[in-house]
């Protein structure tokens, strides 16, 4: 049984405490993201990293299968380089991106290597896919240790998945980065 985030809690995805362990322009660094850049942001929430992302990036679609998310998403958007889309990225994106960024979503999928070999479909040429998750032990919060993907079966996901120039990078104390790009 996967963990799924409970929607009516969505106050907590920016919180002040949120933004202490998880903060906005270290990501942003590490994603490497360009004014040139196409963007998915896929389990977008109601836009943590979507409308940062916007202010650095050429376009971004903001993804989410919950219709909740998606309203307030679009109830917070002033940027019209953000789109929202609610649904299955699979059906709803009908763009090739530049990056392809999670952030704590993997954990939540019935079919990790399915949704990999989607995200990778959707990427340009030289496209980076970016997951951004709970490390594989115990922090206080998020879903428990038992239902995390590590880091490491990550990168080896990544290789198996023909990625390159995979990179692992530990956030901090409670989330991991892996990145890979599509050649």
């Amino acid at each position: 049984m996967t963990h799924i985030f409970d929607e009516k809690n969505f106050k907590k995805l920016d919180s002040p405490e949120r933004r202490k362990i998880l903060p906005i322009d270290d990501v942003i660094s590490l994603v490497e993201l360009t004014k040139d850049m196409v963007v998915a942001d896929v389990g977008c929430g109601i836009g943590y990293f979507t409308f940062p992302f916007a202010k650095v990036s050429k376009k971004i679609y903001g993804i989410d299968i919950s219709e909740v998310m998606i309203e307030e998403l679009t109830k917070r958007n002033t940027n019209q380089n953000v789109i929202p889309l609610q649904g299955d990225f699979v059906e709803k994106l009908n763009a090739k991106v530049d990056i392809f960024f999670t952030s704590t979503v993997i954990h939540e999928l019935p079919d990790l290597g399915q949704f990999t070999r989607d995200a990778i479909d959707k990427l340009n040429l030289n496209g980076q896919l970016v997951y951004l998750d709970f490390q594989k032990k115990e922090t206080g919060f998020g879903p428990s240790v038992d239902k995390r993907i590590s880091s490491d079966e990550v990168v080896k996901l990544f290789k198996a998945s023909g990625l390159n120039e995979i990179e692992k990078i530990l956030l901090n104390e409670v989330f991991y980065i892996v990145k890979g790009r599509k050649s």
